[in-house]
């Protein structure tokens, strides 16, 4: 049980960032499209900027704005580490607990130029399975678990932290919340909206929960998948395998319903 007593919160340094070089042949994400009215782009940049010490105010509007306005998303690239991102031997990462290490180390993996779809859009894969919203998410994550105990539970909600919270050594160190819906916003158009106003975040299968690990995690799990059923309906022995059987599927979506780009059952707030 998380306990809400003794919550720890922690803000981004004082000191602004310089803006990173980009490197020069890294796939960016295309400009995604929101359709956004003007109040809804003010409220937009208010929610990244609860992440900006107030003295930075002015001028991250200016660059939030803009980014909005270019690649349809704010994504605080000023925020993002300079240099390559990659998953490090779990002995250099600051931590008080294996477990804040090594999720570390899952996120940088997220982000390696080798291994993300757009690393610099922290999209891991799928198009739009992102790991957190924008680079501040980044950054204030990684100085919570840098100071995260084995009796401690980090909490976020489509990528942004809600805080630390006391727990038991044997609670999950960290609860994870993306892209939830209600169904009848459960359409790509309220995502698209909501992922723009900085309040949701599509996370897929494991970019979202930091656990990617490239395709052999699919065709790992794929192939068992088969082979158990291969044992179950076709009585396939435990010494064999499916040489000489054959394999047939296809893709089937309800045609009355629009394809959803993110979002399941639950609940999303759009007004920070």
């Amino acid at each position: 049980m998380i306990k809400t007593e003794e919550t720890v919160t922690i803000a981004l340094d004082s000191r602004l960032p310089e803006m990173p070089d980009f490197v020069s042949g890294i796939r960016r994400a295309p400009r995604r499209e929101s359709a956004l009215s003007p109040e809804d782009k003010v409220t937009a940049i208010k929610n990244a900027l609860r992440y900006i010490p107030k003295e930075h105010h002015g001028v991250m509007a200016k660059e939030f704005a803009e980014e909005l306005k270019t690649r349809g998303r704010i994504y605080g690239y000023r925020f993002r580490p300079e240099g390559k991102l990659y998953g490090k031997p779990i002995d250099e990462y600051v931590g008080k607990c294996t477990e804040a290490k090594a999720f570390q180390v899952m996120i940088d993996n997220n982000l390696d130029f080798d291994v993300a779809l757009y690393p610099y859009e922290l999209v891991t894969y799928g198009e739009t399975g992102q790991i957190f919203q924008n680079w501040m998410q980044y950054r204030l994550i990684k100085k919570y678990l840098e100071v995260m105990t084995g009796e401690q539970t980090l909490v976020l909600l489509s990528g942004h932290p809600l805080g630390l919270f006391r727990s038991h050594k044997l609670a999950p160190r960290v609860v994870i919340c993306n892209g939830l819906f209600v169904g009848l916003y459960d359409n790509p158009q309220a995502f698209n909206r909501a992922a723009a106003m900085g309040v949701s975040n599509y996370g897929q299968m494991t970019a979202g929960g930091w656990m990617y690990i490239g395709p052999q995690g699919i065709v790992h799990g794929t192939f068992n998948t088969l082979l158990n059923a291969g044992r179950l309906v076709l009585g396939v022995p435990k010494d064999s395998d499916l040489a000489g059987k054959l394999f047939v599927t296809r893709a089937w979506r309800d045609e009355r319903r629009p394809r959803q780009s993110g979002g399941n059952r639950g609940r999303s707030q759009l007004n920070c």
